[in-house]
């Protein structure tokens, strides 16, 4: 008798045990203990996630696809949260937790996804915020570990502050015939091999993030670049970081030998061919705002303009305020000469 009562008592006991290890309040007076923050998931590219293991500084992760985060917390077994939401000085946002309906696009919600046993577990959340929170680029979300019982106060948040993320704009520009692409995409800039124009010049990029320009020239050659981009790079390179955007101008050489209504076809000069029209204040063209590019004609050959002192009138470049100065050859490469009227033109070697 006596070895049946011992059994039941230990059996009684470990009932306890069990009951206040599945038990998120156990049996203590106050607040429960906070979640603890493990990470932050924030969607990347190719439907990927992202992970931070800080909130110091707050991340700058806003706005993100879908508005939603996933967050990794630990908490007792059988923890029961609540998440809420707030902006600014609006009221807190509390967040319905989905149990695997469809909530529809435009609503808020919280949702455990996964639930790993370790100890103590962890508990990976789902939030996402509601297209009518005040502020969708900065709010702090808050996670409460949920008391049952009524001895027992919910836990203190653990609050996760968000903040906007640091976006950077690109804006090409184009001198000549030819177009720029970006990658990744965003940009297309200039002409088409038909003529057409490409008018997506400016686009915004994330901050850490590589974009490449990549020139494709109409039949001129590609010149090279001035602006944030190396002068002699083929394809420019860009890290997007820093405080401020990012402009490049990419130079094209012409089509056809003429540049004008006006312009005398290149004439056929022995021993030479015609390579393309010349170009104005090549190498130097920050230091020459407002020269024309490329050079232009009448039927005495090329010429550049560009704005001059007060009293300049040059008749050739349209009078008042304006200064007339010779054009090159030098983006042409080291064999190009300049001959008037025609343009740039290379010695016809025999290969």
């Amino acid at each position: 008798m006596r070895t049946v009562l011992k059994a039941a008592l230990v059996a009684v006991v470990a009932s306890l045990a069990l009951f206040a290890a599945c038990d998120n309040n156990q049996t203590r007076s106050g607040p429960l203990p906070s979640p603890a923050f493990v990470d932050l998931e924030t969607p990347g590219p190719n439907n990927s996630w992202d992970t931070i293991t800080s909130l110091t500084p707050a991340p700058a992760i806003l706005p993100t696809r879908n508005r939603g985060v996933r967050v990794g917390v630990t908490a007792p077994v059988g923890s029961t949260f609540a998440v809420s939401l707030r902006s600014g000085t609006a009221a807190p946002i509390v967040l319905p937790q989905d149990s695997g309906t469809n909530p529809g696009p435009n609503a808020g919600y919280f949702q455990i996804i996964t639930t790993t046993a370790s100890s103590p577990p962890l508990y990976r959340l789902y939030v996402r915020a509601p297209s009518t929170i005040a502020d969708p680029s900065n709010f702090t979300i808050d996670i409460v570990n949920k008391s049952m019982r009524t001895d027992v106060t919910d836990s203190p948040p653990l609050s996760i502050p968000l903040s906007k993320r640091m976006v950077f704009t690109i804006t090409v520009s184009i001198l000549g015939s030819g177009r720029v692409v970006s990658n990744p995409a965003g940009i297309t800039c200039g002409t088409s091999p038909s003529g057409a124009p490409l008018t997506a010049c400016s686009a915004t990029f994330a901050e850490s993030q590589t974009v490449t320009l990549a020139p494709n020239s109409n039949g001129g050659g590609f010149k090279g670049w001035s602006g944030n981009c190396p002068a002699m790079d083929q394809v420019c390179t860009l890290t997007l970081n820093g405080t401020s955007g990012f402009g490049a101008t990419a130079r094209f050489g012409a089509t056809t030998p003429a540049a004008g209504g006006t312009c005398p076809t290149a004439p056929v000069v022995a021993g030479w061919r015609w390579i393309a029209i010349p170009d104005c204040a090549t190498g130097v063209i920050d230091a020459h705002p407002g020269i024309s590019h490329p050079a232009l004609c009448d039927a005495n050959g090329f010429f550049c303009c560009e704005p001059g002192p007060a009293g300049s009138d040059s008749p050739r470049c349209g009078g008042i305020g304006k200064i007339e100065s010779a054009p090159d050859c030098r983006g042409e490469g080291i064999k190009a000469m300049l001959r008037q009227p025609g343009g740039c033109y290379e010695i016809d070697e025999p290969w």
